[in-house]
């Protein structure tokens, strides 16, 4: 059990207590997504702290989806969720210096791995759906970019759910918004885009994953991301494409 903290003008400090109080119990399974929290008056007794603390306390967890909070109703566990994740990277991407490279890095990274293990792990319905997503793509070679984009980004989120690694799935929730940012920033480049090849490089991988072949899932998205870094290239070299978003 936690220890009770005494008494301290350090209110930042017994704040931090009572949400780390919350949290751990989260993690110990004690309080699970659904369950409401004792009231504010209860954990305050509970805690040895004021109830202006506990409140403090229970806004720092609904930003960081922990819990919510509704007028005149018990505040509740929230399941997982990546929200705080999704903003900082969004941020991140936006605000920090060769933003747009970095977050095609970290995309490689990531999904490398991801195709590796989908080769490995896919079952047939989740193969299909990757080939759904794959067949829109090669509808809209030469239509719609939304359309053309959309079915990118389904194509990789279908992906990642066949790694059959639940954290990987997450991690690709949260960086939807910086896929989408890459893919657009990407796409609106039309003098350096060849919609059919990319879409090649994708059937690529689509090929290694229904060969069950891992090696050759990671070396398709290696060599789909070699050819994404020559447009990033060319974006570092005139930031003015950007002025396109």
């Amino acid at each position: 059990m936690l220890e009770t903290p005494t008494t301290t003008n350090d209110k930042q400090r017994l704040t931090e207590t009572v949400t780390q109080f919350v949290i751990d119990r989260v993690s110990q399974k004690v309080f699970r997504p659904g369950d409401s929290l004792p009231s504010e008056s209860d954990l305050a007794r509970q805690l040895n702290v004021s109830k202006p603390v506990v409140r403090e306390a229970l806004g720092r967890l609904a930003a960081l989806g922990i819990v919510q909070i509704q007028q005149g109703k018990p505040t509740t566990i929230q399941g997982l969720t990546v929200a705080p994740l999704d903003q900082f990277l969004r941020l991140a991407v936006r605000t920090i210096d060769n933003g747009l490279r970095e977050a095609i890095e970290l995309r490689r990274a990531v999904e490398t791995e991801i195709a590796a293990l989908a080769a490995e792990r896919a079952t047939p319905l989740q193969i299909e759906q990757v080939e759904t997503a794959l067949d829109k793509m090669k509808r809209n070679i030469d239509g719609s970019l939304e359309q053309w984009l959309q079915s990118d980004f389904a194509f990789h989120v279908a992906l990642a759910r066949c790694s059959g690694n639940t954290l990987f799935e997450h991690f690709m929730e949260a960086l939807g918004d910086t896929i989408r940012f890459t893919q657009r920033a990407l796409g609106l480049q039309r003098d350096l885009r060849d919609p059919a090849a990319t879409f090649a490089r994708h059937k690529a991988i689509v090929d290694a994953l229904k060969a069950k072949d891992p090696a050759a899932a990671r070396a398709a998205m290696i060599t789909h991301f070699a050819f994404t870094d020559a447009v990033v290239a060319e974006i570092a070299r005139d930031h003015r494409r950007l002025d396109r978003f």
